[in-house]
């Protein structure tokens, strides 16, 4: 492993929003959807909000941060909507999204 690469996973860690957007994308993963055009859309929104928020704690400009935020922000409302057509979805992944989305909030602000 190269140096770059533990430097940039450190600094990544410290941010609280980065932490939890894993965690919900782990989550989002292995969760069970028999749609498959529902689990796909869900899991490819759950990955955006994630490496969104990498991408946005990569960039120097403060403009730059918050649209790589904005956009994360965005994909994980989109998130919340494919959520909302789940009948079973574990209560944890619905709080974490709401932790990420509250956290993004105050980012692109």
């Amino acid at each position: 492993m190269n140096r770059y690469f533990v430097t940039t996973t450190a600094s990544l860690e410290r941010l609280d929003c980065y932490r939890v957007a894993r965690d919900f994308a782990r989550l989002a993963q292995r969760l069970p959807i028999a749609n498959v055009v529902l689990r796909d859309q869900f899991r490819r929104a759950s990955l955006s909000v994630f490496t969104n928020i990498a991408e946005g704690a990569g960039r120097v400009a403060k403009a730059d941060k918050r649209r790589c935020y904005a956009i994360a922000r965005g994909e994980a409302c989109e998130c919340a909507a494919l959520l909302d057509l789940l009948d079973d979805a574990p209560t944890e992944i619905g709080e974490l999204l709401s932790r990420v989305i509250a956290m993004l909030t105050r980012l692109v602000g």
